[in-house]
């Protein structure tokens, strides 16, 4: 069963901004919102935008007509898509990051630059001095809540402390038995 909706017209699409994103449109805008919103009627715009709440002020044309076409669905009784356990905007920023290493990589490589390998060893785990989750930079903190003090080393600019945990995990996952001393 298909359902024919009313094309919106310029001013219905000015009026929609105006009302959800509170500012007043150029024609560009109007004109790129319009395109972007063809085959949608604005009842069905009005409640993309409301589902939006809060956040409708920077919503874009492609989420409102993917909202309209999720309400669609939803009333033809369409069963929706299985989704994974791992949310896809994990999917995609564990993506960008793994792209970003291999395009830091290349650069290094096309300028003859030397990377430190202890950099990435231990931007591998996340820090347990300065709490920075793994993959991102060590904070500029040199003490914490309990007083103690660690600097970041210059060369592979993390906390020591990282980087000996990360140095520890590796041996631990290469099954090298660390060995203790006694004091």
């Amino acid at each position: 069963m298909s359902t024919l909706h009313a094309v919106m017209s310029r001013s219905d699409v000015r009026g929609l901004l105006i009302r959800h994103t509170g500012v007043h449109a150029s024609e560009d805008v109007v004109s790129a919102w319009e395109s972007g919103l063809a085959g949608y009627s604005l009842a069905e715009c009005h409640r993309a935008f409301a589902a939006f709440g809060p956040a409708a002020r920077r919503a874009t044309p492609s989420e409102i007509a993917g909202r309209c076409d999720a309400a669609r669905d939803r009333a033809t009784g369409e069963p929706a898509p299985v989704q994974s356990a791992a949310s896809p905007r994990a999917s995609t920023r564990d993506y960008y990051r793994q792209a970003g290493m291999l395009g830091i990589r290349a650069v290094y490589a096309a300028m003859g630059w030397k990377r430190n390998p202890d950099h990435d060893l231990a931007r591998s785990v996340a820090c347990p001095f300065c709490k920075a989750r793994a993959w991102a930079v060590c904070g500029p903190l040199s003490r914490n809540r309990a007083g103690v003090r660690e600097m970041r080393d210059p060369v592979h600019r993390m906390h020591p402390s990282r980087l000996r945990l990360a140095q520890a995990e590796l041996k631990r996952a290469n099954g090298t038995p660390e060995q203790e001393t006694t004091r």
